[in-house]
C-alpha cells in the first residue's frame, strides 16, 4: 500500500485550490449560458405560436384572445402579465399606387413605404419598443392605425418592400426581461 509523505499532500492542497479558482467560474458560465439560451428558445417559440394565431386572422382586439397569448407564455414559465415580457403584433403592408387611388389623387405621403397598418401590444411596454417603429395614432379598440396611408410615423422601419399590393405581413415580437443581462428578444414574420 502506498502511503503518501507530507510534503506531497501539502502540495495537493494548493493545486485543488488552484484548479477551483478556474473550475467554479467556468461553471457559473455554463449556468448562466445555458439559461439564457432556454429563455431564448421560449421566446422564439411565443413569438412563432402567437405570430402564427394573429396571421391566420385571431382578433387581437378581443380581451379573451389576449388571454390566449398570455396563457401560451405561461405554458413556456413566462411572466408576460407581471410585466417581465411584452408580445408587440403589427400587421404591416406597402403603400402602392392601387391604394392611393381609392383615396385620391395628393393624399398618400407613404406610397412606396412599408407601413404599419394594426399594431396590439400586451404586456409591459415600457420594457422595449418594436424593432418596425412605433406608429402614434393607433385606434385603442381596433388595433388599427389611424390614416396609415399618410402619417409618416406608421413607417415601418428597416423592412424591405417587395410585398405585392394588398399583401400583408405578421410580424410577432417577444421580448423578456432577464436579471443577468438586459432581457431576451425574439421575432417571427408570417
Amino acid at each position: 500500500m502506498l502511503t503518501r509523505s507530507k510534503q506531497t499532500r501539502g502540495t495537493l492542497i494548493p493545486l485543488y485550490a488552484l484548479g477551483a479558482i478556474f473550475f467554479i467560474p467556468l461553471a457559473i458560465g455554463v449556468l448562466l449560458v445555458n439559461n439564457s439560451a432556454n429563455r431564448n428558445d421560449h421566446a422564439n417559440q411565443v413569438s412563432r405560436d402567437v405570430g402564427s394565431m394573429y396571421a391566420q386572422g385571431l382578433d387581437f382586439s378581443n380581451t379573451a384572445n389576449q388571454d390566449i397569448a398570455l396563457k401560451v407564455a405561461e405554458g413556456l414559465g413566462m411572466d408576460i402579465r407581471g410585466g417581465k415580457g411584452v408580445l408587440i403584433l403589427s400587421k404591416i403592408r406597402v403603400v402602392h399606387n392601387t391604394d392611393c387611388a381609392a383615396v385620391g389623387a395628393g393624399r398618400c405621403g407613404n406610397e412606396g413605404y412599408a407601413v404599419i397598418t394594426q399594431r396590439y401590444v400586451i404586456g409591459n411596454r415600457a420594457l422595449r419598443a418594436s424593432s418596425f417603429g412605433t406608429p402614434e395614432h393607433i385606434d385603442p379598440g381596433t388595433g388599427n392605425v389611424r390614416d396609415w396611408m399618410n402619417d409618416v410615423t406608421a413607417r415601418a422601419e428597416d423592412f424591405p418592400v417587395n410585398l405585392k399590393a394588398g399583401e400583408s405581413t405578421y410580424a410577432a415580437e417577444c421580448y423578456l426581461a432577464s436579471q443577468e443581462r438586459g432581457g431576451v428578444y425574439s421575432r417571427a414574420m408570417f
